[in-house]
């Protein structure tokens, strides 16, 4: 018989309330949340209002009624977190980033999980309709030449981004920004279209990055790169945080994207506002050369999230492996080091899943 997951929720900031929302869209159960801020613990109480509160996440993975478990904390403690909750053998829900750099990401990879255990990474872009149909017509366009690959966030900040406290250090050490994000603008949205760019096209050989931020900020609000790809392909990304509300395909600043040419067609796809996902649909289009024509179905407005932890519910029970995977999390974590490390150098970086 199949057994339903029970679930723990480690950090209830935004995160973590949009697990335990979408969660409870799904009628999955959360018995648990744990986080060292009672406010925190009061916000989220009324989403999960049955849940045992817990101060220390270490009391949350020794709880016996908790067997899957969601961490949904800032990234810097994402592997001490995910290291503790696979060695209980518990399902394992992380958000991305996996970790905050290749160090940590390789030390990952060699977490050994049991037998049926699942482990998914929280790179939620994969479950758009959208995106699952234009994994499934990619090969319409034959062998893959180029891409362009945009992650804008839009409208937030205004021109107070550029002179901010946030993202200054302060004398206590790194600031607000780099301490939430353990980076900038490839670690925030950037890192969902790493992955998509690695899910529908591999891995990279090289990286080529240079980044921009005013005097004095520890945090890229700008990175601009070119990766040659395995598959032979080149890759033209860019992440930034702009002023900007009203701009993007939506209407409301947020400018997120992938194109890419092949010998045969074009296939494009476009993503709505990472938190107000049900406002608008994601979506795809196909152009084959030999049509002359675009192929655009219609897809729903739906939660990515509620469709992630869907599917590691449904992994939980059937004791299938869970994707995104602890290696698909190691090639975004590789990858946005490799960045740094063209950007910090000034020339190319190879990039390596190996030490």
């Amino acid at each position: 018989m199949k057994k339903t997951p029970i679930f723990g929720i480690i950090g209830t900031g935004s995160i973590g309330r949009m697990h335990l929302q979408a969660l409870r869209s799904a009628g999955l159960t959360v018995a648990a949340i744990a986080d060292p801020s009672a406010a925190a613990l009061d916000e989220a109480a009324p989403l999960a209002p049955d849940a045992r509160r817990y101060s220390d996440w270490r009391e949350l993975l020794a709880d016996p009624g908790i067997t899957a478990v969601n961490l949904c904390t800032i990234n810097a403690l994402h592997l001490e977190l995910l290291r503790a909750a696979v060695a209980t053998g518990k399902h394992v829900f992380c958000e991305k980033t996996m970790t905050i750099s290749a160090k940590e990401a390789r030390e990952a990879l060699g977490l050994r999980t049991e037998a049926g255990q699942a482990v998914q990474i929280g790179y939620m872009k994969r479950f758009f309709p959208a995106s699952r149909w234009a994994k499934e017509n990619l090969a319409a366009i034959g062998e893959p030449i180029c891409a362009t690959v945009r992650s804008f966030q839009g409208g937030g900040g205004g021109e107070g981004m550029f002179d901010s406290p946030d993202w200054r250090p302060t004398p206590d050490g790194p600031s607000r920004m780099r301490r939430f994000a353990s980076g900038g603008a490839l670690n925030m949205a950037g890192s969902h279209m790493l992955d998509m760019t690695a899910w529908l096209l591999g891995k990279p050989l090289s990286v080529s990055c240079r980044t921009w931020s005013p005097p004095g900020y520890d945090a890229e609000l700008h990175a601009h790169a070119l990766f040659q790809m395995e598959c032979g392909a080149l890759v033209h990304f860019e992440a930034a945080f702009s002023p900007l509300s009203s701009t993007g395909v939506y209407g409301n600043g947020w400018d997120e994207f992938i194109q890419i040419d092949g010998k045969k067609g074009r296939l494009e796809l476009n993503y709505p506002l990472w938190n107000r996902p049900t406002d608008f649909p994601a979506r795809a289009r196909l152009y084959v050369e030999s049509k002359k024509g675009w192929e655009e179905p219609s897809f729903p407005a739906v939660n990515a999230f509620q469709l992630e932890l869907e599917a590691f519910a449904e992994c939980c029970r059937t004791a299938q492996p869970a994707t995104p995977s602890i290696r698909d999390g190691a090639v975004v974590d590789c990858w946005i080091d490799a960045c740094y490390e063209s950007a910090s150098a000034g020339r190319e970086a190879a990039f390596s899943l190996q030490t």
